[in-house]
């Protein structure tokens, strides 16, 4: 069953709604699928484990000496201001998600307009690594990099390197600012409900890590008046302008 399928990737009911219209003339509401996951709880079922859930998002520990640590750090002030319209493809957004007991990490990008994300793994996080594992998204994917936007955390010190392999122009958020990398912050929200904190990423297959993005890169987004991400980025040229 369609809905059961696409429960398991963690997709919202009002998604899969929109999905079972436009792909399969099947008119079944947001609510009428809520009602039958909770229904299939009331006789035990496990369905309601799959909806995605509200919660406080993971935020990294960043001392506050950190950014005082990375050197000619441009703050987001300065980002064209295009960036935040979201109308142009090619600005991104990128931050590090921490395994088990701080001994696994995954690199993720998103672009702000089309969603599109990048995940990688990492067996650390020094700045030497986070260079080494973007260079190896630059040479598999098509991405045209624009400006490139992360938080304050040390291993971003190489940021200069990363401009250089680019040419785009790399970015600081303001301190404790998640609002700043909020589709990033929300995107590894959705890489958590496939690999929950505690996960330990070594003893995650690279086939797993590129089904996980395959799925979020696949999968309708309301943001996207119900298209996916990766419908938007072959649809339109550079941008959805």
């Amino acid at each position: 069953m369609l809905i059961h399928q696409r429960l398991k990737t963690h997709t919202s009911p009002d998604v899969i709604s929109q999905e079972l219209i436009r792909e399969h003339n099947i008119q079944v509401s947001e609510s009428t699928i809520y009602r039958y996951i909770y229904d299939d709880r009331e006789r035990g079922g496990e369905l309601y484990k799959n909806l995605p859930h509200s919660g406080k998002p993971y935020k990294k520990k960043v001392s506050r000496g950190d950014q005082t640590k990375i050197p000619n750090r441009v703050g987001i002030e300065q980002r064209p201001a295009i960036a935040d319209e979201k109308t142009e493809f090619g600005h991104f957004e990128i931050d590090t998600v921490v395994g088990r007991d701080h001994q696994s990490y995954l690199l993720t990008l998103v672009d702000k307009a089309n969603k599109m994300c990048c995940i990688r793994k990492m067996p650390n996080k020094q700045a030497k690594t986070v260079i080494n594992t973007f260079m190896n998204v630059v040479g598999s994917t098509f991405f045209d990099f624009k400006t490139i936007t992360s938080d304050n955390g040390t291993e971003f010190a190489g940021h200069e390197v990363i401009s250089k392999i680019t040419e785009a122009d790399f970015y600081f958020a303001r301190p404790y600012r998640s609002c700043d990398r909020g589709l990033n912050e929300h995107t590894n929200g959705l890489i958590r409900r496939f690999l929950p904190k505690g996960t330990d990423f070594n003893e995650v297959s690279d086939k797993e890590i590129a089904k996980i993005e395959h799925i979020l890169n696949t999968r309708r987004r309301a943001s996207l008046n119900y298209r996916s991400p990766n419908h938007v980025f072959l649809e339109f040229d550079g941008g959805l302008v």
